[in-house]
């Protein structure tokens, strides 16, 4: 059994050399300035977003939050602890941040194209945000080296809608016998929304690897 992540930070083990990690883009970091004032909330928007922020010290004493247990994980080991929603889910975050935004300044972590859905939302709310970019995914230079990767997968695990629009626009050929797993229903939905049917799976879970075999 061939089993690929695609993930661009992996957090699962390699389970008897069973699962391979093949992300289908790369991270660039963006320079940034961080914007003047004291804010009262940090949210950052993926594991990325963790990885290319330098200004860890302005977490000291905040409410922090992440967008899903990958994210929280990744911000963990810089020391800093975090609230998330679960399931994981912009709406799910929103619902976590709660009505009372009076008097709270909001600080936004993400990528070029990241999701709008938090900072509309507070804009709405008529609470103040600002948003730092530090960073963006890029496409690779060439999949042709990648294809054989995947040829034999017996599973592909997609833990962004972008890897799973590369591997669609790149990689995947429909004579390939391979069972599709999403980490959130937003994955899925967008899967699904190209034409293809994904089952979703927890990233976390201690026992993956058997979870996965029971679904192939």
């Amino acid at each position: 059994m061939n089993i690929i992540d695609t993930s661009s930070s992996p957090l699962i083990a390699n389970e008897e050399e069973m699962i391979k990690n093949i992300p289908l883009f790369k991270i660039r970091p963006i320079n940034y300035l961080l914007p003047e004032g004291i804010f009262t909330d940090v949210i950052f928007q993926s594991t990325a977003s963790v990885k290319n922020f330098k200004n860890f010290e302005i977490c000291n004493k905040k409410n922090i939050y992440t967008m899903g247990r990958s994210t929280k994980f990744i911000l963990s080991s810089y020391g800093v602890e975090s609230s998330c929603p679960t399931p994981p889910g912009s709406d799910e975050l929103i619902s976590l941040l709660g009505k009372n935004l009076s008097g709270r300044r909001f600080l936004i972590v993400k990528g070029v194209d990241g999701l709008n859905k938090i900072k509309e939302f507070l804009d709405e709310n008529m609470a103040f945000s600002e948003e730092i970019i530090c960073y963006e995914r890029i496409e690779l230079n060439n999949y042709n080296d990648l294809r054989s990767e995947f040829e034999y997968a017996s599973a592909v695990i997609f833990t962004s809608v972008l890897s799973a629009k590369m591997y669609f626009k790149n990689i995947h050929s429909k004579d390939n016998d391979v069972t599709l797993f999403s980490i959130s229903k937003r994955v899925k939905s967008e899967i699904s929304q190209m034409g293809y049917e994904s089952k979703i799976i927890d990233y976390f879970s201690d026992s993956l690897l058997d979870d996965i075999k029971k679904a192939i």
